[in-house]
């Protein structure tokens, strides 16, 4: 004879069991979805913090050109002085020869990426950086005397081959004295 409480329970043995297991294979899903959110949210954080040190070791690159050009007591004379491939003379109209100051010091008119080991102008934080001005053009500078110029060039600064910064430089020059 069957116990009077255990009536209703036949229906429902093992009911208990799988809807624990069922719980247990939802909250199962979710922590391992949760575990691969972190996993891409810490890859583009990692991303992101590498992309900035580029940026900002490419604009520090580029500050290098003022004390470059400060402690030069005349306008620098332009640097690209080896004729251009296919060149028979100077075509001063080309950005070519209006280099200045070469990435580094590498060698006349390396203007890429590829810059050999040990011309790089810096580190930070790991990252090499080279920089490289370029004469865009002068005019008389005001509020100084009719011997002064303020010649404007273009400085690029190349952190590694990962991240580039492009600023225009001033500098006001006596010339003609």
């Amino acid at each position: 004879m069957r116990h009077p409480s255990n009536a209703n329970v036949t229906n429902e043995a093992g009911f208990a069991l799988i809807t624990t297991l069922l719980i247990l294979a939802l909250l199962t899903f979710i922590g391992l979805m949760g575990i691969n959110t972190t996993s891409f949210e810490l890859k583009i954080a990692g991303n992101e913090r590498q992309a900035n040190q580029r940026f900002y070791t490419s604009d520090s690159g580029w500050k290098q050109s003022g004390p470059y050009l400060n402690a030069l007591a005349s306008p620098p004379d332009f640097k690209n002085t080896t004729l251009k491939s296919g060149d028979t003379a100077y075509d001063w109209s080309d950005e070519y020869y209006l280099i200045v100051r070469n990435y580094g010091n590498g060698n006349n008119a390396t203007l890429n990426n590829a810059f050999p080991s040990g011309t790089e102008d810096g580190n930070l934080s790991e990252i090499p950086y080279w920089y490289r001005v370029r004469y865009e053009n002068d005019f008389q500078a005001l509020k100084f005397g009719a011997n002064y110029r303020d010649f404007q060039y273009e400085v690029i600064s190349n952190a590694n081959g990962e991240a580039q910064v492009m600023t225009t430089v001033r500098k006001v020059y006596r010339v003609g004295y």
